[in-house]
């Protein structure tokens, strides 16, 4: 795989937020700590945009705020292909 290609995290508030964004997770793949796991998200110009903003961003940023729903939603999703995996 080639690792220029590709991000990863294993920080969830992060993969949630990049979720819900509708960016797209080609793997979980295993760390050297058997208790985390990184997501691995196919890099584009918009998903380093949204990493920046994530980290870096002004937090009254319309583009960093998304729906309870849809946060609740996310993260119930990703824990259920976590605990598949």
């Amino acid at each position: 795989m080639n690792r220029n290609r590709y991000f990863r995290s294993a920080s969830f508030p992060l993969v949630i937020y990049l979720y819900v964004k509708q960016q797209q997770i080609t793997s979980i793949d295993l760390t050297d700590d058997p208790g985390r796991k990184n997501f691995v998200f196919l890099k584009t110009d918009r998903l380093d945009e949204l990493v920046n903003l994530y980290k870096f961003g002004d937090r009254d940023d319309p583009d960093l705020l998304i729906e309870v729903h849809a946060y609740e939603q996310a993260r119930r999703d990703l824990l259920d292909r976590l605990n598949d995996r």
